[in-house]
């Protein structure tokens, strides 16, 4: 295809016929037009005269240029002009095509495999191997081998975008892959748009095979960042890259609602300024809607980088209170064992205080049992079935449970350890000369790395008895190695004993800050910060649902577990993919995007060319030129007719026009068989007598009444001597012979005569047809033509002799 700027053409060789224009406006113009043709009869008295000075009438130059543009317009059509023609690459050995693949290429995926796929339709006409890959796949493997372009083509939908962004690490293995690969290549790169650490290597491999051509559009990426637990309310951050005009966009909080259908339970605008590339806003929810909170997505936004996953970082946990008193309402506030886990738990915790089978029925997170002894039966049941679901049960000691005998002998599936009866108190049988403070937290303790105040001591404490198990069961131990806290596992959930009480009766441990970070270890998962690398390690987390690059959720069943440290590592990719873990009761979420992630727009060298996305959609010019070719000769038809004096008159002027649409159906259709006068007359109406009717003979006289027809080389019709006439056809008849002279010696020369469509009206629908046919041929005698009859309705009225024929009965003699 050659090319002329944006405009190409398939068949160039054909633009030589446009030199020809100059040759053809000159014989055009040396040509005279159509002389225009009039009867003058007094021309007569010209003859013999001569034109000293003969001037040839010459094209007007108007009409050449409509005729030479109508030329000019088909030579171009026929040279198969195409506006924004697709120019296929120049090179000839195999080409890669690289995507990021990206979920910043999910929002423009489609647009990104069109042109793909035009690449694998050039790559095919060039008979050129290829090879599509993105950097988001595991390079393990190497790059996979060059193929045929229809091969590949049929491939394209199994190539999709990620949810994650590829590493310094996954960069330097792609372009080790690229290396390995045996002669050289052309590389065409469709970027994502963002810059990233260690693509560098992979361009530069790329480069070292051949040359390396991007495809990048220019375009805003915004992602949205984990939610923050802050001053009770939730702080979204949103970042866009590149910065430009002061922008909204609106965030919406996603999860079920009370039927368990997911909708926005609520919604903010993040305000962005002009030229800032972050903008934050705070969302207050109630527990209730909080709590039910999956996921926050950016509207409009469709990609996983704008929307970010809640689970448990999130969540406010639900703790609920039992006290061994009923709540302590006899007591003072400062004595009572709830006040002390209300202060230390209210900013983190939703609480929830009753009666154990009213909490028990609320499900919460963690129940407080505040020196409670004994339970019912059917509450005991059903405490035991709620922490092997996975919940946690908090107890502290005190005289109640001192006082009673549990566990003496065997152990209480509510209580880690078996207890022994009294319990240990200063200046008691088994006391200390004074108050013993706390050991250091042990590594394996959920409490490790919390510092022990020195004025926290225990002056009273049940104790456990002493059992193999025991060691492994105390999280918590005093400076004697007496056991503090202990722990068992119970199902899904555990069980956790303070042995001491929850108010500064038998220590101070209540009224440290200790008491509340020992609390919040136990019972209060909402922690803004992701959890750290010795708190997961060792543990399973098995994936429940999985984020794909378009920001959608999907549950998952069979994929295995993932490692504790590698989820602390928190960097989603291939072997941690976006979605969420669980572990038991804890649930942890990895989005595509971190708190740390910086966006900024690619920069690449000068020496690569950068191509934008989208390409002009090609426009064949074929047919409008040719339309226009045709137009432009009906112009120059019409205006040859107008020349040449034959569109002069109304009535000319618009047979002119029509006659050619009238015939076209006409030279198309096949003819059929007409008879005149054959149609059934209508109901309530005589027929038209033939005796004193008129009709139209076939040389197209006019004829009324029995006598034969005038026209005897027209053969006649089926009735000579008086009967109808031969049928017409159309509206148009040629007088051949000419007028009949009045002595009886044949006929006067005529022309022919083009008579309406009015004489031939069809008397079923006219009253009196023939009248009014005679009326309107009284005109046509003025100009040339036969006598016509003169019916005696007629009012037409000619000066000077007018010869005429009175229709009659048969039999009776015409007069003069």
């Amino acid at each position: 295809m050659s090319l002329l700027g944006p405009l190409g053409f398939t068949a160039p060789w054909l633009l030589v016929g446009l030199l020809a224009l100059p040759v053809l406006w000159l014989i055009l113009r040396a040509v005279p037009p159509a002389p225009i043709r009039r009867r003058f009869p007094a021309v007569t008295l010209l003859l013999g005269l001569q034109d000293r000075e003969p001037q040839t009438d010459r094209t007007p130059w108007w009409l050449l240029l409509i005729r030479l543009l109508a030329v000019a317009a088909a030579i171009l059509a026929f040279a198969g002009p195409v506006l924004n023609p697709r120019t296929d690459r120049t090179g000839s050995g195999p080409l890669l095509i690289l995507l990021d693949g990206t979920w910043a290429d999910a929002r423009d995926w489609e647009m990104r495999m069109e042109r793909v796929r035009a690449l694998l339709a050039e790559a095919g006409r060039a008979g050129r191997p290829v090879v599509v890959t993105t950097l988001t796949a595991p390079p393990d493997a190497g790059l996979p081998p060059f193929r045929d372009a229809a091969s590949m083509a049929a491939a394209l939908p199994a190539i999709v975008p990620q949810p994650w962004l590829p590493d310094a690490g996954a960069h330097a293995a792609w372009a080790a892959a690229l290396k390995a690969v045996e002669g050289r290549f052309e590389t065409v790169w469709l970027s994502d748009g963002l810059a990233r650490d260690g693509r560098e290597v992979v361009l530069d491999a790329a480069q070292d095979k051949g040359p390396v051509t991007v495809i990048q559009q220019p375009r805003t990426i915004t992602a949205l960042l984990p939610p923050a637990w802050e001053d009770g309310t939730i702080r979204l951050t949103a970042r866009r890259t590149p910065t430009g005009p002061a922008l909204e966009m609106p965030v919406a909080a996603i999860g079920p609602d009370p039927a368990g259908l997911e909708r926005i339970l609520a919604s903010a605008t993040l305000m962005f300024p002009a030229g800032a590339g972050e903008a934050s806003v705070d969302l207050a929810l109630p527990a209730e809607l909080r709590n039910r909170v999956t996921r926050f997505a950016l509207t409009g936004q469709r990609s996983a980088g704008a929307v970010t996953l809640t689970a448990d970082t999130l969540r406010r946990r639900e703790v609920g209170l039992v006290a061994g008193d009923g709540g302590g309402a006899e007591r003072l506030d400062l004595l009572s064992p709830l006040h002390y886990l209300r202060e230390a738990l209210a900013p983190d915790a939703d609480l929830v205080e009753g009666t154990l089978a009213d909490v028990v029925a609320a499900n919460p997170d963690a129940i407080i049992l505040a020196d409670v002894a004994t339970l019912a039966e059917g509450e005991r049941e059903r405490l035991i079935a709620w922490v092997e679901a996975g919940g946690t049960l908090l107890r502290f000691a005190g005289p109640r449970l001192a006082a009673t005998d549990p566990s003496r002998l065997e152990e209480d599936p509510l209580l880690p350890v078996r207890l022994r009866a009294g319990g240990r108190m200063v200046g008691g049988a088994m006391s200390w000369g004074e108050p013993r403070s706390l050991a250091p937290f042990a590594e394996d303790s959920p409490f490790f790395g919390l510092p022990v105040p020195p004025d926290v001591t225990v002056s009273a404490q049940v104790i456990a008895q002493p059992d193999p198990t025991l060691a492994g069961r105390a999280i918590a131990q005093l400076q004697d190695g007496t056991p503090l806290v202990t722990r068992k596992s119970l199902g899904e959930g555990q069980v956790v004993l303070f042995h001491v009480t929850a108010n500064p009766d038998w220590s101070t441990l209540p009224l440290s800050g200790l008491f509340v970070q020992m609390l919040e270890r136990l019972a209060v998962s909402a922690r803004s910060a992701p959890p750290t690398a010795e708190e997961l390690a060792g543990t399973i987390w098995v994936p429940q649902a999985a984020l794909d690059a378009w920001g959608e959720l999907s549950p998952l069943d069979t994929r295995p577990g993932i490692p504790g440290e590698r989820l602390a590592e928190g960097q989603a990719g291939p072997d941690l993919p976006p979605g969420l873990y669980a572990d038991g009761a804890r649930s942890l979420a990895v989005n595509a995007v971190d708190a740390d992630i910086v966006l900024a727009p690619a920069q690449w060298p000068a020496s690569v060319p950068v191509e934008g996305l989208t390409v002009a959609r090609e426009i064949d010019l074929k047919g409008p030129l040719l339309a226009l070719a045709l137009l432009l000769l009906a112009a120059d038809a019409v205006a040859s007719l107008a020349l040449s004096g034959r569109l002069r008159g109304p009535r000319q002027s618009l047979a002119a026009l029509l006659l050619p649409g009238l015939l076209l159906p006409g030279l198309l259709l096949p003819g059929l068989p007409v008879r005149a006068q054959e149609a059934a007359p209508p109901p309530g109406r005589p027929p038209l007598p033939r005796s004193g009717g008129g009709c139209l003979c076939p040389g197209g006289h006019l004829r009324c009444g029995a006598g034969p027809c005038p026209d005897r080389r027209s053969g006649g019709g089926p009735d000579r001597a008086g009967g109808a006439a031969r049928p017409v056809s159309g509206a148009l008849a040629a007088d051949r012979r000419g007028t009949r002279r009045t002595d009886g010696r044949g006929y006067r020369k005529g022309r022919a005569v083009l008579f309406p469509p009015a004489l031939l009206a069809d008397h079923a629908t006219d009253p009196d047809p023939l009248a009014r046919g005679l009326c309107k041929a009284q005109p046509l005698s003025r100009h040339g033509g036969h006598d016509p009859v003169r019916h005696p309705r007629c009012r037409h009225r000619r000066s000077g002799r007018l010869h005429t024929r009175r229709a009659q009965a048969p039999g009776h003699r015409a007069g003069a």
